[in-house]
């Protein structure tokens, strides 16, 4: 990542004696100040919304923030100088930090442009005496504080005198930037895995469409009912390819233990289990009805749309999930689970089952609706060479993703660290 903890950064302690502060202690070459003193402009949005969305000014809301710096509007709001005028808007110059003082308070970005928001947000245009980028990652470490301060039962809201007199460290410009230099190099560094992750994500649905519709090496194909594939692949129901699958009742051994996985428990990130309950025998949720084995494809049937299907890993084999899965456990040399497992969380297999969900309130579909859908079914041999071709594109993305979450642990330790003073940056002219 470029950061040389050795050369770069060095425990306040060697570097400089503290102060005690209200916010704790802090380097003595540090100050305090209310945030209102350092900046040009605390811009709050007008309440009103654009009539029209036409023109080049972005209109951006919650959702286009998700980076340091804030460009566009995702969803295509802009706004022409015209309707700014007439309905006085407020526009953020480039290099505002964008606060929200609403719903998600601590969330933040840099104008990248300018631009405008609605009203649950607030700019603040940084007068010299602060660095912009750590002006930025100063205000998203002071998210708890920010929300300690916040009024409101049914939403939360923060008006513009309490950011007006909100105190914030405030160290030697020289300081800010190196911290904000190392921080911007983490993030550079978040970014890049990020777009790898988008990449080889991008990268494996062509490479599914291709394998699961043309298989390896063929050169011969016919038309079936789930369109053109090689002319020795067969097309058959999932339901003549698996065994059925009985329920149980974990009440007949009260003293069982047993992990519990719920709908919930699935990551739609990775689609694996990111998160279980343990119970005993006696206590187990109604819903606790299914047995599972290594292997096991798990299905969500409540807002299929979702996607939460997973595979069953060693750690849970023989414990149980929730009657809201669809439990498809493969014949052995039938096929494989791992090749299944691709067919059923591609896109278009989730548009067909989704289409047959029923109800307006828990719109779901039945196992039955799941295992009767026709699927490709090439020879089992090949069948295992497509899972292990897909299987090692998905071991990429997911290294590539544990790499991201180290990345983001490393960041909030470094802000942990350097926001407070508690490490120091060796800058010239200083400490």
């Amino acid at each position: 990542m470029g950061i040389e903890v050795s050369s770069e950064m060095q425990p306040g302690d060697i570097l400089g004696d503290y102060k005690e502060t209200i916010l704790g202690k802090i380097p003595k070459y540090w100050n305090l100040t209310k945030l209102g003193d350092h900046v040009e402009d605390l811009i709050v949005p007008m309440r009103d919304k654009p009539k029209q969305f036409r023109g080049q000014i972005p209109w951006c809301r919650i959702d286009d923030f998700n980076g340091k710096y804030l460009y566009t509007s995702k969803n295509g709001y802009f706004v022409d100088k015209d309707t700014i005028s007439k309905m006085n808007l407020k526009v953020f110059p480039k290099g505002t930090v964008i606060c929200s003082c609403s719903a998600n308070l601590g969330i933040c970005a840099i104008a990248g442009n300018p631009l405008i928001t609605n009203q649950t947000f607030i700019g603040i245009v940084p007068k010299n005496t602060f660095d912009t980028e750590f002006l930025y990652y100063l205000m998203i470490s002071y998210a708890k504080r920010l929300q300690s301060l916040s009024t409101g039962t049914t939403i939360s809201y923060l008006p513009k005198d309490k950011f007006e007199n909100f105190i914030v460290v405030k160290p030697p410009l020289n300081e800010q930037r190196k911290i904000a230099a190392i921080l911007s190099s983490v993030d550079a560094a978040i970014e890049q895995t990020d777009a790898i992750i988008a990449q080889t994500e991008r990268m494996k649905k062509g490479l599914m469409q291709e394998l699961l519709a043309k298989g390896i090496r063929h050169t011969d194909f016919r038309k079936t009912a789930v369109g053109m594939i090689p002319a020795e692949w067969d097309v058959i129901k999932i339901e003549n390819l698996v065994m059925k699958i009985k329920q149980i009742d974990p009440h007949s051994r009260p003293n069982w233990r047993f992990k519990y996985i719920d709908v919930s428990s699935i990551s739609r990130e990775n689609l694996s289990i990111g998160s279980y309950k343990e119970y005993l025998g006696k206590n187990a949720p109604s819903r606790a009805r299914k047995l599972i084995k290594t292997g096991d494809i798990i299905f969500s049937t409540v807002r299929p749309y979702l996607k939460q299907v997973s595979l069953i890993p060693d750690s849970f084999d023989g414990h149980v999930c929730s009657t809201a899965f669809c439990v498809i456990r493969c014949r052995p040399d039938v096929v494989d689970s791992k090749f299944l497992f691709q067919i059923v969380i591609r896109d278009d297999f989730i548009e067909k089952v989704s289409i047959l969900q029923t109800g307006s309130n828990y719109p779901a579909v039945t196992d039955k609706d799941i295992l009767c859908q026709l699927i490709p079914y090439p020879p089992f041999s090949e069948q295992r060479k497509i899972a292990d071709i897909l299987s090692s594109v998905d071991e990429k993305i997911e290294g590539e993703r544990e790499y991201c979450a180290r990345l983001k642990a490393v960041k909030r330790g470094l802000m942990q660290d350097l926001l407070t003073g508690r490490v120091r940056v060796k800058v010239d002219g200083n400490v």
